[in-house]
């Protein structure tokens, strides 16, 4: 047994105007304190880069004593809870340090429009939780006092510590994350890979399986069509606001069937294999516009964004990242000719591949569906990692094997 963290989401139920008033001020705070202290480093930090001025001090101690004083200068501030004000501070001054070492840009503004209204509850002494029924909790928010929340199926993991909660406004309702201290047990190793293809709207696995992302295009027809009559109304108008709340509504609903099936999808998977593999894939680099530069634009710039749009709605990063705490051990291969190599004989041609669907190889006459030749080379690749094989990618030369299919490690 082991100690992990998992996340619990809740809805919270509709309360006073005075406390859901209260919420919001909390999370404006939050969003003010932001905005003052990048406005406070941006010229320390554009001194450093222009080599002008030293390191700006970026640690969350450090900026945690410039916020005391300023809550003491500042009225209104003092009437509202420190500590999930003062935190957001750990996420500024996080994403000051990525700027810092030049992972990220300087962090942006928020604003009331754009910015997710939220903040976060960071210890147990800034909350409590208590149990109504099998359906029903309460959670103490500081200064706004108890707030009904529920959850559909029941709370999974009530025996465990809650150690954090982040509450977030989604347009339409506040939602609860609480951060669960729980004991897990480790899937056992039972010598089973599994290679996995994560391709555009679909999985497929080396064992034949296939999972396919649910057709969101009537909802997304759904969404343009609001999107364009937002474009053509006046802004702050009242039929601008309803507009607005119906974008907002279709928008969640395709996010959540998107959630919904990365959870199931990966739970399947990972309950089928202890070992799984998959493609070390570089989605931010997969998915860069292809518009280029007035002097040398790009080409066929429409169908990448269609082909970009259609990888983000698949969610690669967050297939993996479930995979990832949900199965025993999860291997990541290079991706490489993982498409064009046969999983049979071993040769390496793009002729191989006829179409999107059919592999065909030109050297032995293997026929198989692309993706599952696919996975079977991902999963070979990922045996060989595991077993110390010093291979940088599948080997290329025809009729050579990494590791044959048939050993005993499945």
């Amino acid at each position: 047994m082991t100690k992990e963290v998992r996340t619990v989401e809740f809805v919270v139920l509709p309360t006073s105007k005075a406390k859901a008033r209260k919420m919001f001020q909390i999370a404006g705070a939050c969003r003010y304190v932001w905005n003052h202290f990048r406005e406070k480093n941006l010229a320390d930090y554009q001194a450093f880069v222009n080599g002008k001025g030293g390191r700006p001090r970026t640690s969350y101690f450090s900026l945690g004593v410039e916020f005391t004083r300023l809550r003491h200068e500042t009225s209104w501030l003092r009437e509202l809870p420190a500590n999930p004000i003062k935190y957001t501070l750990k996420y500024f001054a996080d994403a000051l340090k990525e700027a810092m070492v030049g992972k990220k840009g300087f962090p942006k503004p928020r604003s009331r429009k754009r910015t997710t209204p939220g903040f976060t509850l960071p210890s147990k002494e800034n909350f409590a939780i208590k149990k109504l029924d099998r359906k029903y909790s309460l959670l103490r928010v500081p200064l706004v006092g108890w707030v009904k929340m529920t959850r559909k199926g029941g709370n999974p993991y009530e025996d465990g510590t809650p150690k954090q909660v982040v509450l977030r406004h989604d347009g339409h309702r506040w939602r609860v994350f609480v951060f669960y201290e729980v004991e897990v047990a480790r899937r056992p190793d039972d010598g089973e890979f599994l290679g996995v293809d994560m391709n555009v709207r679909q999985v497929a696995t080396s064992d034949g399986h296939f999972y396919f992302l649910p057709d969101l295009e009537k909802k997304e027809r759904r969404r343009k069509r609001y999107q364009r009559r937002m474009a053509r109304q006046i802004k702050g108008s009242n039929r601008r606001k309803d507009t607005k709340k119906k974008l907002a509504k279709v928008s969640r609903k395709i996010a959540n069937i998107r959630k919904n099936w990365v959870h199931k999808t990966t739970r399947e998977v990972a309950e089928r294999c202890g070992t799984i593999v998959v493609e070390d894939l570089k989605v931010k680099n997969m998915t860069a516009s292809a518009r280029g530069t007035v002097e040398n634009p790009g080409k066929n710039v429409k169908q990448k964004t269609g082909l970009n749009r259609e990888m983000l709605d698949t969610a690669f990063g967050e297939l993996r990242r479930n995979l990832e705490y949900k199965c025993g051990r999860l291997i990541e291969v290079n991706p490489a000719y993982t498409s064009q190599t046969c999983s049979e004989c071993g040769h390496t041609d793009r002729e191989n591949r006829k179409s999107q669907a059919r592999f065909l190889c030109v050297d032995c006459g293997f026929v198989s569906n692309a993706d599952t030749n696919a996975a079977m080379n991902i999963r070979r690749l990922g045996m060989a990692q595991l077993h110390g094989e010093k291979r940088s990618g599948i080997k290329q030369t025809s009729k050579t094997r990494e590791i044959d299919t048939r050993t005993p490690y499945g």
